[in-house]
C-alpha cells in the first residue's frame, strides 16, 4: 500500500512536472525572440565581438573565436553568413551617432523582450529599467570574457600537451565548443531571471540544455546537407530560410531548458520549506 501511494504521487509529480515543462507559450517566446534577433543580432555581434579587438590578450585567439559564433549561429553555410555579417562589424566604425544610437536602441529592445520572457517563465515581476540595464551588461561583459578565456586557455593548455608524446593525443578543441555553449547557457540561466536561482538548479539544466542543442545542431546539419528540396526551390534565398529556422530551434531549446530551470529551483526550493518545517516540529 505504502510503496503504491510512492509511485502514485511520483506519478503526479513527474504529469505535473512534464506539462509545465512542455508550456505551449515557450513556442510563442521562441518566436517571439527569434523576431527580435533579426533585428538585433548585427549591433548584439557589435557590442560582442568589440570587446575582442579592444583587449590584446584575446587578439590571438579572436579568429577561432568568430569562426565558433558564426558556426553556431549558422551551422551550414557559415562562411556566407560570416562573410556578410562581417562586413557590417567593419562598416561598424563608420555608424556615426545616428548609427550608435541603432545599436543601443536594437540592443535594449532585444534585451526588453528577453527580460519579459525570461521572468514571466519564472513567474515572476520583469525587472526596473536600471537593473536590467546592469544585469545585461553584466551578460553581455560575461560572454565574451567566458569564451575569450576558454580559447586562450585551452590554446595555452593544448601547447604544454603538444609537446609531450603522451598527452599529445589528447585535442582539448574538440571537446571546448560544447564546454563553452554549457557556459553560456549556465551564464544566462543563472543571470537572467529576477530572483536568486539554485546553482545546482542553472548548472543541471544547462548541462542538459546545452547537450540538446548541441546534438540538435548535429541533426539540423544533416537535414540540411541531405535535404535538396529547399536549395532547388529556393536557391540562396534558402541560407536565410536555415539561418533563421535555426534560430528558432536555438531559442525553443535554450527557453524549454530555463523553464527546466525554474522547476528545478523550485523543487528545491519546496524541499528547503519542507526541511525547515521538519526541524520546527522537533
Amino acid at each position: 500500500m505504502k510503496n503504491r501511494r510512492i509511485l502514485k504521487e511520483y506519478y503526479i509529480f513527474l504529469r505535473d512536472f512534464f506539462r509545465e515543462l512542455l508550456d505551449e507559450r515557450l513556442g510563442h517566446y521562441a518566436s517571439s525572440l527569434s523576431w527580435s534577433t533579426i533585428f538585433s543580432i548585427i549591433p548584439l555581434l557589435v557590442i560582442f565581438l568589440y570587446f575582442f579587438t579592444t583587449l590584446p590578450i584575446f587578439h590571438d585567439v579572436y579568429d577561432k573565436v568568430q569562426t565558433f559564433i558564426f558556426t553556431n549561429l549558422m551551422p551550414t553555410q557559415s562562411k556566407e553568413l560570416m562573410a556578410s555579417i562581417n562586413t557590417f562589424i567593419d562598416n561598424s566604425d563608420k555608424l556615426g551617432i545616428m548609427g550608435a544610437l541603432y545599436v543601443v536602441f536594437a540592443a535594449i529592445v532585444f534585451f526588453k523582450n528577453y527580460d519579459y520572457i525570461v521572468n514571466d517563465i519564472f513567474e515572476l515581476p520583469s525587472r526596473g529599467i536600471l537593473k536590467s540595464i546592469k544585469t545585461y551588461l553584466l551578460l553581455i561583459i560575461l560572454m565574451p570574457l567566458m569564451i575569450g578565456a576558454s580559447f586562450f586557455l585551452s590554446s595555452f593548455i593544448q601547447g604544454y600537451l603538444d609537446k609531450n608524446e603522451i598527452t599529445g593525443s589528447i585535442h582539448l578543441y574538440a571537446l571546448l565548443p560544447y564546454l563553452v555553449v554549457w557556459g553560456a547557457f549556465y551564464i544566462a540561466y543563472q543571470l537572467s531571471a529576477n530572483t536568486h536561482i539554485d546553482p545546482k538548479a542553472a548548472l543541471t539544466s544547462s548541462f542538459i540544455a546545452s547537450l540538446v542543442w548541441y546534438l540538435g545542431k548535429s541533426g539540423f546539419v544533416f537535414y540540411v546537407v541531405h535535404n535538396k528540396t529547399y536549395t532547388s526551390v529556393y536557391g540562396s534565398i534558402s541560407t536565410v530560410l536555415f539561418f533563421l529556422l535555426w534560430i528558432y530551434i536555438s531559442w525553443a531549446i535554450f527557453l524549454h531548458g530555463l523553464r527546466f530551470c525554474y522547476l528545478l529551483d523550485k523543487d528545491e526550493e519546496i524541499e528547503e520549506i519542507e526541511e525547515i518545517e521538519e526541524i520546527e516540529e522537533i
